[in-house]
């Protein structure tokens, strides 16, 4: 997911960058993305005409993009890769420059071409998706639970005498614990099936949404392990660094007695010499 972003321009700060930059990284994804909101807002109030084009809210997104930029390019390492992997993210704070007179059309096209950074949440949010369809056997699980609507579906129209698409709603919002109440059961059969659909609903449903806790839970105490890792083999290499320091020391200080006692030894044998004479 990470190549795919650097190769469209929208990475971000590189997951190898230092921790300082790393951080300041992740806390701009939050302004960024609620620029990226007010700007898709922006956009649907001025096709229905409900808004006026406001200079000052467009020269504010504009501002958080270019901070982002700025200050994300100071803290890290590696500014040529960050450059390299957010060319998208400076050609769109360059052709967004609130001084720039693109016209009506064109400075719409510019503006919504900011959306496209919705890929770069997008696709760590697919990563997460994936992850925990592979835990705990979770995306057969959904196959199973889409299974169950569309049988739990046909069934209900089949003892009510609806139709196919009232059935999927209604097997829907009852599994889901929604309880819409716009189709309802009016049989004796109809009600007694979804009693049942009810109870199970209650169960199926708190496992799907379990497995989802479960996976949050997860990449937190996960992220915790990997900073108590960090911080283990950083405290390792500060202890290596420290001991091959002392080492040093100690070899200087008994080289330099060595010295001392060697100098020693020659005067106190020129001394004998002399007191021989």
């Amino acid at each position: 997911m990470m190549r795919i972003n650097a190769l469209l321009g929208v990475a971000g700060v590189n997951p190898t960058e230092n921790r300082q930059a790393r951080r300041i990284g992740r806390a701009f994804e939050y302004l960024v993305l609620i620029a990226l909101f007010v700007v898709f807002a922006q956009l649907l109030m001025l096709y229905s005409h409900q808004l006026d084009d406001a200079n000052w809210l467009t020269n504010l997104v504009w501002l958080v993009f270019f901070l982002e930029l700025v200050v994300n390019l100071y803290f890290v390492n590696n500014r040529v890769l960050y450059l390299k992997e957010n060319w998208l993210n400076i050609a769109i704070v360059v052709a967004a420059f609130p001084w720039w007179e693109w016209g009506s059309d064109w400075a719409t096209i510019i503006r919504s071409l900011r959306l496209v950074l919705f890929i770069r949440f997008f696709t760590g949010f697919f990563s997460d998706l994936v992850q925990i369809m592979g835990r705990n056997r979770f995306g057969q699980i959904l196959v199973v639970f889409a299974f169950i609507i569309i049988a739990a579906g046909g069934l209900f129209a089949f003892l009510e005498d609806r139709t196919f698409h009232e059935g999927i709603w209604y097997a829907l919002v009852t599994i889901t614990t929604v309880g819409y109440g716009d189709v309802v059961p009016v049989s004796d059969e109809g009600r007694i099936f979804g009693m049942v659909l009810i109870l199970f609903g209650v169960v199926f449903f708190s496992l799907v949404t379990a497995n989802i806790s479960a996976f949050l839970i997860g990449s937190e105490q996960r992220q915790l392990e990997r900073d108590i890792l960090n911080y283990m083999k950083q405290t390792d290499q500060r202890l290596a660094a420290q001991q091959e320091r002392n080492q040093k020391h100690v070899e200087h200080i008994v080289k330099h007695m060595s010295d001392e006692i060697s100098e020693l030894k020659k005067e106190i044998k020129a001394l004998k010499n002399d007191l021989n004479r």
